[in-house]
């Protein structure tokens, strides 16, 4: 592999290819397996690279006050924080026909473990790679963990300051499990000036070989794209197939239609980037010509004639064998043949003189 590059489920990410979409199915499915196997094939036809899921045991990841914890938001599932979470875990059982779904239909599938326990379970599952989320940045024992399984990984950062990106890199390079690094704003959904997309580079600068990207909670495309462009290889946004319906991430996830506008855009992103390299393509040679100058003569001249500034013109269409640079060598050069006006001055024309 080359510079920045990492291997997901048989598809290399690197700076040379296309963009990596995951989509964050998360919540949204609200425990309706419908809902999931629909989202599924959506994100495949327009356009996903890979479908993501949470993966939690509450007990395992709640303090006893944070799992009681009561409200009356109605897009929970529950009037206690953590049986509200309980209702949006799948069963095992749901697991296994979730993952071979996406196989069956050919889109690649992980999940982010949110305690030890999940990553066993996603373990047990044969999961093609890992997420982390930003709320587990700075759980290094966690991070650890999940590396042991060798699987590449991908780690969100949002909140983190660079001290602490610096402890996930440096707590990842002796496992030599390969992975990433994605820019993120824990706010739902991120407004646009806390996006800070220019970590992306600072990322690619300071870590040298680690893929880089973006993960953001909102529905806008745009800065996807000028992540991208920045650099960036994987981006994640939530999903959803209607954002009407009940939960608490629909209204800042992307909807089908806006899924396929982003990978439109970041392909098209990708095929105008070039490779770096300024030249001439085949293509532009016709409107080239046809808009360059080339020199021509202004009057007629005789064999043995000196030329002088007054006797050349600088005009369209460039097809002669003297460009607007060459002035120098043919004004003062000796005319060798009999010339006549609005030709375009050929090498068979002059002596020309030779450039100092």
């Amino acid at each position: 592999m080359s510079d920045r590059e990492i291997i997901i489920d048989n598809r290399v990410i690197g700076d040379d290819r296309e963009a990596y979409i995951v989509v964050d199915i998360g919540h949204n499915w609200a425990g309706s397996m419908s809902k999931m196997i629909d989202m599924i094939d959506t994100a495949k036809v327009n356009g996903a690279d890979a479908v993501k899921f949470q993966t939690r045991h509450p007990r395992e990841v709640y303090s006893k006050a944070e799992f009681n914890r009561s409200s009356d938001n109605p897009q929970w599932m529950a009037n206690t924080y953590g049986v509200h979470r309980e209702m949006l875990e799948p069963t095992y059982l749901q697991w296994e026909q979730i993952f071979q779904h996406c196989r069956d239909i050919g889109i690649t599938a992980f999940s982010t473990p949110f305690d030890f326990l999940s990553a066993d379970l996603l373990h047990s599952l044969d999961v093609p790679a890992f997420k982390i989320a930003s709320g587990d940045a700075t759980n290094i024992p966690l991070i650890e963990y999940v590396a042991a399984f060798g699987k590449p990984m991908i780690i969100s950062t949002g909140g983190c300051e660079i001290e602490d990106v610096d402890r996930i890199v440096a707590a990842m390079e002796p496992t030599e499990t390969p992975f990433a690094l994605l820019q993120c704003s824990c706010i739902y959904p991120a407004p646009d000036e806390v996006l800070n997309l220019r970590v992306v580079s600072q990322y690619r600068e300071r870590y040298g070989n680690i893929c880089t990207g973006l993960s953001t909670h909102n529905y806008e495309i745009a800065p996807t794209l000028a992540a991208f462009a920045l650099g960036g290889r994987i981006f994640e946004h939530h999903y959803t197939n209607d954002r009407g319906w009940k939960g608490t991430d629909n209204h800042f996830s992307l909807t089908p239609d806006m899924l396929q506008s982003l990978r439109t855009g970041l392909d098209s992103i990708h095929s105008a980037l070039g490779d770096g390299r300024k030249r001439q393509f085949l293509i532009e040679r016709d409107y080239t010509v046809e808009r360059r100058k080339s020199l021509y003569w202004k009057r007629a001249l005789s064999e043995g004639d000196i030329a002088v500034r007054s006797d050349v013109a600088i005009l369209c269409p460039g097809d002669g064998d003297f460009q607007p640079y060459d002035l120098d060598l043919v004004v003062g050069s000796v005319v060798i043949t009999d010339v006549k006006a609005e030709e375009a001055v050929q090498q068979r024309d002059v002596a020309p003189r030779i450039r100092m």
